[in-house]
This record gives C-alpha cells, sequence and structure tokens, in this order.
C-alpha cells in the first residue's frame, strides 16, 4: 500500500512539475514570437500621463500576420501579409492607449503605427527622446480625438 501512495506522489510531482516548467516554456515561446523589430520599436517608447506625470508601462497583447494595404506613406502590398502585434499602455493595471505596429512595409524599413486613446487625460508619445505625438485631454466642451497614425524607420 506504501508503494502504492508513493507511485501516486511521484506521478503528481511530475505532473506538477510538468505544468509548471510548461507554464514558464509557454511564455518564453510566447515571447519569441514578437517580431524583434516592433520589440525594438516598443523599447524605444515613452509614453506618459502628463497630467499626472506618470510613464506608462508597455504590455503585448498579441503578435500575428495580417493582411494590410493601407497606411500613410508606407509600401503594403494589397493581399500580402505583415508582422502585427498589439500592444496596450497601461497605469497601475488600467489600459489608457492601444497600439498596433504593422511592418515593415515592402521597403524593409517603415513600420505603420496606430495609436487608440482609451482615457481622458492628456499623454506624449516620444521615440528615441523625440515627442512624436501631443494627445490633448478630454474636456466637457471639446471633442475627444481617439485615433492617431505614425510611421517609424527602423
Amino acid at each position: 500500500m506504501a508503494q502504492k501512495t508513493l507511485a501516486v506522489i511521484v506521478i503528481l510531482l511530475f505532473l506538477g512539475a510538468g505544468f509548471f516548467i510548461g507554464s514558464f516554456a509557454g511564455g518564453f515561446v510566447g515571447q519569441l514570437t514578437v517580431p524583434a523589430s516592433h520589440k525594438s520599436i516598443v523599447d524605444s517608447m515613452a509614453v506618459a500621463d502628463t497630467q499626472l506625470n506618470i510613464q506608462l508601462t508597455p504590455r503585448l497583447v498579441s503578435a500575428s500576420n495580417v493582411e494590410y494595404w493601407k497606411g500613410l506613406s508606407v509600401t503594403f502590398t494589397k493581399g500580402k501579409t505583415y508582422p502585427t502585434t498589439l500592444w496596450v499602455w497601461e497605469r497601475y493595471g488600467d489600459v489608457e492607449l492601444v497600439m498596433s505596429i504593422q511592418g515593415p512595409d515592402d521597403t524593409g524599413k517603415l513600420y505603420y503605427i496606430e495609436i487608440n486613446r482609451l482615457a481622458w487625460d492628456p499623454f506624449t508619445v516620444r521615440i528615441n527622446g523625440i515627442t512624436k505625438l501631443t494627445i490633448a485631454p478630454v474636456t466637457s466642451g471639446a471633442p475627444a480625438v481617439g485615433y492617431y497614425q505614425l510611421e517609424v524607420t527602423q
């Protein structure tokens, strides 16, 4: 009987260890699917709530390949898929901005970025220390602009 109990305990320990190791491996593999260029763009960004003087923290939501044919001056071929990542910028776990990065485009150098606001406060978006976007606060008398587009060369 003691051998049977010991065998069950060992099996449960192996199962637990397998789930534990699998969760780490799954998280690691998930990070490998993020294009290095997209991660580099996010790492070069600083997004701040200028009313509260707080830096927001980025979090990857998804990475995939999506078909695009639009952009500002980026060159996407209709029907072709491009790497796309979706990020949220948070303040204490509360999502303030949502950002999508597509590319590189057909030139291999340009990336198309869309930013959508979810909060009322004013924000600045800096890339490599240069302010690329200033988002005005939402007030009761002013309409809220919630959609912004940027291009980044990598």
